[in-house]
């Protein structure tokens, strides 16, 4: 998942910013704030045009990781939807999934940030640099692993 890694890091050099709301803005990509119910977000491809759908009952900070998740969707996957494969089709989506959220731990967590706890820090825990970073626990273990 090297790739993945470097997309996200290329992506934040050359927009200087590892902000997925600026990216999406700057991609030309829409956000569309909806009720979605119990889901959080998604992407979809509309006439090849990305599109990220996020629940409005979440606040910005909160959707955050969503949006970078999401966002790595419509890098990494442009040419499907995701969801509609999962619910409508016998495609196993996990691949695709896991493919989006290394993508948004790499956009969202740095190396640097993340190596400032690799000395002097022994007894930090995973759910305490989710707690830091405000990312799932799952990102964290993405960038701990790769």
């Amino acid at each position: 998942m090297g790739r993945i890694k470097d997309i996200a890091d290329d992506l934040a050099n050359k927009y200087k910013t590892r902000n997925p709301y600026e990216l999406c803005k700057l991609l030309n990509i829409p956000i569309l704030f909806e009720p979605l119910g119990n889901i959080k977000g998604l992407f979809q491809n509309v006439l090849c045009t990305p599109i990220i759908h996020l629940n409005n009952s979440f606040s910005k900070d909160e959707l955050k990781p969503v949006l970078a998740h999401e966002l790595g969707h419509a890098l990494l996957h442009k040419e499907f939807n995701v969801c509609f494969l999962s619910n409508y089709t016998f495609c196993i989506t996990d691949k695709y999934e896991n493919e989006a959220n290394s993508f948004a731990a790499h956009l969202l967590i740095t190396d640097e940030d993340l190596n400032k706890f690799s000395t002097g820090y022994e007894y930090v825990t995973i759910e305490q640099l989710s707690s830091y970073f405000s990312v799932p626990e799952e990102f964290i273990m993405y960038k701990i692993r790769e």
